[in-house]
């Protein structure tokens, strides 16, 4: 009997997971090497005393994309990670005390608007349909399938559906436009900074993040986010794979056109093929040793400053997810995109999980997670030296916003910044969600799954296609195994 192939799989993030799990289920000897030891990637969880984080994404959204990931080797995602619905989604609060929650009871919202800007709901049920409709075609005609060259992208059904969800238009103008209220116009846009756009550049194609929060809502797995990679890691292991943590691989072997085998801390492992879960940047430079990559030279996208605050006591009124909106939107997005500075009036998340499972803390208390919109390490502030005064800064600011008396429950924090995306994450830049998604970064523009001339190279992951964000990611796996049974079949 022939031997399977030998698959080793270079990260155990979320995409490199489902990546593995279907590949050895599908019949291939597969192994993953992670640096780190716990599963997850950006989607790693923490626990310190009791208190247990999401260090990264801290919500769910188109279960359909982990249903069918988890369905290709036999799984069920509802079972394997149990999950609630958040109603309201979130609360958005305004410096001037006033504010609007937002919830995929559409009653509700349109009530929320009336209340803030009246007359602005008039403009919402088109601005939603819009919104819904550019989610169905891009989901069919723009990342729902696998880019297989720049020809084929170039269809008349594929520009039809560039034109028809907006991608030469500007998201902010258009909600401006829908709205006439900024603060509404900036509540239905500004979702785009936390894929690493600024709203005032975003294409208009991602309004559709509109319609994946309202229209299908946002569900907290029981456990936190932590539960998916724990998950992914059970079925990696069920179907047969194996997976090597605190082992980072350090180089790759090549023989002409095809990698023979990869050097982890542990050893050499030879491999018919591998895939590259690290992020697409850094493996060009550092593991292929490709510094001229055109990954390297395009548009990264930004940062973030976290914090993980151990509050003893927790907020009886705080929401699952809110949002300390800045005074100027586009003032902030100026500091962060263009200047590369922290901004002067940061736009300020807090997740209080206990809201919704309160196994999260010890009882009573809240593992407070904030995060603050920031530039990459190409930018002008001084991360080694500045971090403790930004996070003091920040602390003062919800403090006097929101939650009175903040600093005297807190038990301890820790912090995380892009210095620490680029030293424990590997990748570039710190930037915290991998290559922008401009128009020139997105489609066939983007990184291909597959190098160009190492037959045996493939890529899943945030930085290559069809983008960023944990569905999407999942997305990315499913096209690269489609590619690789294409390809190299078991």
């Amino acid at each position: 009997m022939a031997s399977k192939k030998r698959v080793a799989v270079v990260g155990a993030g979320v995409a490199g997971l489902v990546t593995a799990a279907t590949l050895a289920h599908r019949g291939y000897d597969v192994t993953v090497f992670e640096k780190q030891q716990s599963p997850g990637g950006r989607a790693a969880q923490a626990s310190w005393e009791g208190f247990t984080f999401d260090l990264g994404p801290t919500l769910l959204f188109m279960l359909d994309v982990y249903r069918t990931a988890f369905a290709a080797w036999g799984g069920d995602f509802d079972r394997e990670v149990p999950l609630v619905r958040l109603r309201p989604n979130y609360t958005l609060h305004y410096p001037d005390g006033a504010s609007l929650t937002i919830s995929s009871v559409l009653a509700d919202t349109l009530a929320s608007l009336e209340r803030l800007a009246p007359g602005s709901s008039r403009g919402f049920m088109r601005y939603f349909a819009e919104a819904a409709s550019a989610y169905e075609i891009s989901r069919r005609e723009l990342i729902g399938e696998r880019v297989r060259s720049f020809t084929d992208f170039l269809t008349p059904s594929k520009i039809s559906a560039l034109i028809r969800t907006g991608t030469f238009k500007t998201l902010a103008n258009r909600a401006q436009r829908a709205f006439g209220s900024t603060r509404v116009a900036n509540a239905f846009s500004f979702q785009s900074m936390y894929l690493g756009m600024s709203p005032y550049k975003s294409p208009l194609l991602y309004r559709l993040l509109l319609f994946t929060e309202l229209g299908e809502g946002i569900h907290f797995p029981y456990g936190g986010i932590g539960a998916l990679p724990r998950a992914l890691d059970r079925a990696v292991r069920a179907n047969g794979g194996t997976i090597s943590y605190a082992d980072p691989v350090h180089a790759v072997e090549r023989s002409g056109n095809r990698i023979t085998a990869v050097r982890a801390e542990s050893g050499r492992y030879e491999a018919d093929l591998v895939v590259m879960n690290a992020d697409l940047p850094f493996v060009y430079q550092n593991l292929l040793g490709e510094s001229g990559h055109r990954s390297l030279r395009m548009q990264h996208t930004p940062s973030a400053l976290l914090l993980y605050l151990a509050l003893d006591r927790r907020y009886d009124d705080l929401l699952h997810h809110e949002f300390l909106m800045p005074d100027d939107l586009r003032s902030t997005c100026e500091d962060i995109f263009e200047r590369g500075e922290v901004p002067r009036d940061p736009a300020i998340y807090l997740c209080a999980p206990t809201a919704t499972d309160p196994s999260m803390a010890p009882p009573g208390g809240e593992a407070l997670y904030v995060l603050v919109p920031s530039p990459n390490l190409l930018g002008v502030t001084d991360w080694a030296g500045q971090t403790p005064a930004l996070a003091d800064r920040i602390i003062d600011t919800i403090e006097r916003r929101r939650l009175p008396g903040l600093r005297s429950r807190i038990r301890f924090m820790k912090t995380r910044t892009p210095l620490d995306f680029r030293d424990e994450l590997n990748l570039v830049a710190g930037a915290a969600f991998g290559l922008s998604h401009g128009i020139f970064q997105i489609g066939p523009l983007r990184p291909d799954n597959r190098h160009a001339r190492i037959e045996n190279c493939y890529f899943a992951g945030a930085s290559t296609r069809p983008a960023t964000g944990v569905p999407l990611v999942t997305m990315s796996a499913m096209q690269t195994v489609e590619r690789i049974c294409e390809e190299m079949p078991a």
